[in-house]
């Protein structure tokens, strides 16, 4: 889009047109991957938020009942210990959504900024992508491991685990869409206008570059789940007796064949958390190409 820089005036430079909000909303749910990924996603929430408060008291505590299969009491039974795995379920998904709402924001704010600071200091952003390489040269569940090991397992070793592995992705996201922006001509001008670079980064260049980063949050949340579940099923992430997918889908394995409910349920919302956030991503990648 060109851009007119009138004689005698310092107006700001034209940015590139967006499509309002809502036809971009709208873009997204008329596509069947994002309608059925929101659904999904929004449904385990609702879910995951409202169900723990309207669950007996004492559906967490032990009871006689050990190992029982569904029945009116029970939807889904109990564990080795007499605990209502329905309850468990609903808290440990709440557990989940809590850790991966915290720590993937955390790394996509840290890594974004990151990724642009090269447009301020061409050696911190240098040294920043050589940082990213490295984390991304590391398997999440060995970085994960690590991090457990030395700051100890828990809620706190899993969202560092998070954001040390989704962090460098939002970081390579955002450099390489600034790259993309800089030769615009709304760059160019601003730069004529004599606007120091941080303005032009985050007044005209950041706005710009957000859809992408959307697309890479709706990504890096499913990849949180993974992450999460992984350290959690060997021990490293939730601990007992907080209730969370992975470490139910841990104890409920030594019950495979006699009670598999146990630890398939967990798989089920899981699979379900990471379906909807990829095809929420799919469509948010579509809308954006058809911008």
């Amino acid at each position: 889009m060109s851009v007119i820089v009138r004689t005698g005036e310092t107006s700001a430079p034209t940015v590139p047109t967006r499509r309002p909000q809502r036809r971009y909303v709208a873009a997204v749910l008329r596509t069947p991957r994002g309608l059925i990924g929101l659904v999904l996603v929004v449904g385990i929430i609702l879910v995951a938020v409202v169900g723990p408060w309207v669950i007996p008291q004492d559906a967490l505590t032990q009871g006689p009942d050990a190992l029982v299969g569904p029945s009116g009491t029970h939807w889904l039974g109990t564990d080795e210990v007499g605990r209502d795995l329905f309850a468990r379920l609903l808290v440990g998904t709440r557990v989940d959504l809590v850790v991966t709402l915290i720590a993937v924001p955390i790394s996509g704010v840290l890594g974004t900024l990151l990724g642009m600071v090269g447009m301020l200091n061409r050696f911190a952003g240098s040294f920043c992508q050589r940082l990213f390489d490295v984390l991304l040269g590391v398997p999440a569940v060995i970085l994960g491991i690590a991090v457990a090991l030395a700051v100890s397992p828990g809620m706190g070793s899993v969202i560092i685990a998070i954001v040390l592995v989704t962090m460098p992705k939002f970081g390579k996201q955002s450099r390489t869409a600034l790259l993309g922006q800089l030769p615009q001509e709304y760059v160019a001008a601003a730069e004529v206008l004599g606007y120091p670079r941080s303005r032009i980064m985050f007044r005209h260049v950041l706005p710009n570059i957000l859809d992408a980063i959307f697309v890479r949050f709706a990504v890096e949340m499913a990849q949180a789940v993974v992450v999460e579940g992984g350290l959690s099923l060997i021990g490293l992430g939730i601990q007992p007796p907080q209730p969370s997918l992975g470490a139910m889908i841990k104890s409920g394995s030594t019950y495979l064949f006699d009670h598999p409910l146990y630890s398939m349920a967990p798989v089920v919302v899981v699979v379900g958390l990471v379906a909807g956030y990829l095809l929420l991503a799919d469509a948010l990648n579509e809308a954006n190409l058809r911008r």
